[in-house]
Parts: structure tokens; C-alpha cells; sequence
């Protein structure tokens, strides 16, 4: 499935330090050192957030701006979908989502866990019924 490459916005660069910070100089999805640099998921707020961008490696950006992935290299999006950070969690979901065999168990179990709506690409919003208590 082919994905339309967004390009990213050079103000998201402003969170630099915060993103380095916060990844220990880590890629946010599989780990690597390799230079991560900020990846902002669309669609785009006002003002650049950190829980809308994510330090990703040269790999997983070209997989995020719609390079071609093969499931079994990347496998290690089912741990990244339980990230507590929603910018991770979602970038995770939405190349799961991208994965040419979605029948695969992993992917599906993978994509169980994201919590996202395979139609929108963000998370499901819960809507509790009034008098209702939520957990």
C-alpha cells in the first residue's frame, strides 16, 4: 500500500533538545542510534507538539514518509505500540497499519494493542455514556 510522503516542517526542529532528551539519543520505534532526527506525525498542530513527534532513524523515517517495508524487518513495531508516548504509539500503529499482510497474527495482535481506527489513522476516541463511570 503506497503512502503519500508529507513533508516535514522546520519548526519542528525546535524540539530538538526536549525529543534528544527524552529518546537518549535513541530512534522512539526500534532502538537505533543510528542519527535520529525529530519526525513530526501529520496532520500538523499549530505549533510544533512533543506528543505529536517522535525521534525516528533514517530507516524508520523512510518507512514513515512511505518507503516500502517488509513485516519481518519490522517486527519490532509490536513493542513500540505499547510506548506511553502518543506520538510513538501512533507512528508505530499507522506502519503497522501499512504492512501489506495485515492477516499476519503479530501485525494483528500489534494493531489490537494501538487502539487505532484503521480508517483515520489516530486513535479511538471513547465515548462514555453520561452517569456511566470509566476506569
Amino acid at each position: 500500500m503506497a503512502r503519500k510522503k508529507t513533508k516535514q516542517r522546520p519548526q519542528v526542529g525546535l524540539l530538538g533538545k526536549l525529543l534528544t532528551r527524552r529518546s537518549g539519543g535513541r530512534c522512539e520505534l526500534c532502538e537505533s542510534r543510528d542519527a535520529p532526527f525529530p519526525w513530526e506525525v501529520p496532520p500538523f498542530p499549530t505549533e510544533p507538539d512533543p506528543d505529536r513527534t517522535l525521534m525516528a532513524c533514517g530507516r524508520c523515517r523512510a518507512w514513515l514518509d512511505g518507503a516500502e517495508m517488509r513485516p519481518v524487518e519490522a517486527y519490532f513495531l509490536s513493542g513500540a505500540v505499547w510506548s506511553e508516548l502518543p506520538a510513538v504509539k501512533l507512528a508505530a500503529a499507522r506502519l503497522l497499519l501499512a504492512v501489506d499482510d495485515p492477516e499476519d497474527p503479530w501485525v494483528h495482535d500489534a494493531l489490537d494493542a494501538a487502539d487505532v481506527d484503521p480508517a483515520t489513522g489516530e486513535f479511538r476516541v471513547v465515548v462514555s455514556e453520561p452517569g456511566s463511570a470509566e476506569w
